[in-house]
């Protein structure tokens, strides 16, 4: 195969190719290639929320598509908002996403709430909520300085009737759009996945949450998708699944960043939005794997877990982002590696993926930063 040749993920039978022409193929980073290009390639319910660090849709679809077949069942221990999950319903696997972030675990969820578009508009036609009760008190005050206070009043009507009302894809959306920088989004102007602080001066214009929502949904249902299978989503620390043993097919994952992302503090205005205070969100950090000391301690439970659930002879691929620390460069994949072989895990192959400058990572310094594909099967 020459690497100029356009390589088309569909064109791929992994039923007919080996473990080995999978990671030939993978070698030749397919996803960074046309039609994949774009940061935002794939089916747009992939865009109902931002995240910070999440995997690239086309990569997800590269990985799926070369190691599992359909009817796979594709475990992502580290599931975040779903990207892994959906990308495999949409290629017909079924798949298992947990993750400890409640944020990322109500995106995951309403991913995974997939009906037609005339359901959910239907919903939200109908909604008679009373917005005369003012709720905006329910917040930290630091989150009124995004907001023009009538529209914050009805997200807080919102969130807590979607919640009671298993209205997650709604609930997915509502969500997406509570903060940014386009007049599709409810807050004043700030960052999509970091909420940066408003401007003083910034336009504080009334922003009506249900007609904008309605607007945002059919975004979302744009492309279509199917409605089976879906994932089990699971708000479940890696370290104790609550997963039978030997009863997953693939691992599929992109593990925490090694002291390089604060996923508690980037999403603190959603978290704040969803009723999660401050003082959950500091529990939760310190619950979260991405403290430099323990990090590799804390990944050593989590890679038993992956053995206890994960069938004899199968794979499993973790994406793993190198630690900068000062001068000092770590390769997270080959202390993962470490960890893993002893317990039975044998690498096949690790492959160098370069991120994008400004995208992929929150950054220090510029310069060039690699996530590491970390291939291996559990022996048998």
């Amino acid at each position: 195969m020459q690497k100029n040749e356009l390589l088309v993920a569909e064109d791929f039978e992994k039923t007919n190719i080996s473990l080995a022409k999978s990671i030939e193929i993978a070698t030749l980073i397919p996803w960074k290639k046309e039609p994949y290009l774009t940061q935002s390639w794939g089916n747009w319910i992939h865009k109902m929320s931002s995240y910070c660090g999440r995997i690239k849709p086309a990569f997800a679809h590269w990985l799926i598509t070369l190691f599992s077949n359909e009817n796979d069942v594709i475990l992502d221990p580290f599931c975040g908002i779903g990207t892994i999950p959906l990308e495999a319903n949409l290629l017909n696997r079924k798949s298992i996403g947990v993750d400890l972030n409640p944020y990322a675990y109500y995106v995951a969820l309403a991913k995974m709430d997939r009906r037609p578009l005339e359901e959910y508009v239907n919903y939200l036609d109908n909604l008679n909520l009373d917005f005369s009760e003012r709720k905006n008190d329910e917040v930290a005050e630091w989150v009124h300085q995004y907001y023009n206070p009538d529209t914050l009043n009805e997200i807080l009507h919102l969130v807590p009737k979607l919640i009671k009302d298993k209205e997650w894809f709604i609930l997915g959306c509502l969500l997406g759009i509570s903060q940014g920088h386009r007049k599709g989004h409810l807050s004043k102007p700030s960052g999509n996945i970091v909420p940066y602080k408003p401007k003083p001066d910034e336009n504080n214009e009334y922003r009506p949450a249900i007609p904008i929502l309605i607007k945002k949904v059919e975004r979302i249902c744009k492309n279509g998708f199917n409605y089976t299978p879906t994932a089990d989503i699971k708000l479940a620390d890696t370290r104790k699944m609550p997963l039978k043993d030997n009863s997953v097919n693939v691992i599929i994952s992109s593990p925490p960043y090694f002291n390089t992302l604060d996923y508690v503090g980037v999403n603190r205005l959603r978290m704040e939005i969803l009723g999660i205070r401050e003082e959950v969100r500091a529990n939760l950090k310190g619950d979260l794997i991405q403290d430099f000391k323990n990090y590799l301690i804390e990944m050593e439970k989590c890679a038993n877990e992956m053995k206890r659930v994960l069938k004899s002879g199968s794979t499993c691929i973790l994406i793993l982002g190198d630690l900068h620390k000062g001068k000092t460069v770590v390769n997270t994949a080959e202390e993962v590696k470490k960890i893993m072989e002893p317990l039975g895990f044998k690498t096949h192959a690790m492959i160098d993926d370069e991120l994008p400058q400004g995208i992929s990572v929150q950054r220090r310094k510029a310069g060039t930063r690699l996530d590491r594909i970390l291939i291996m099967t559990l022996k048998k």
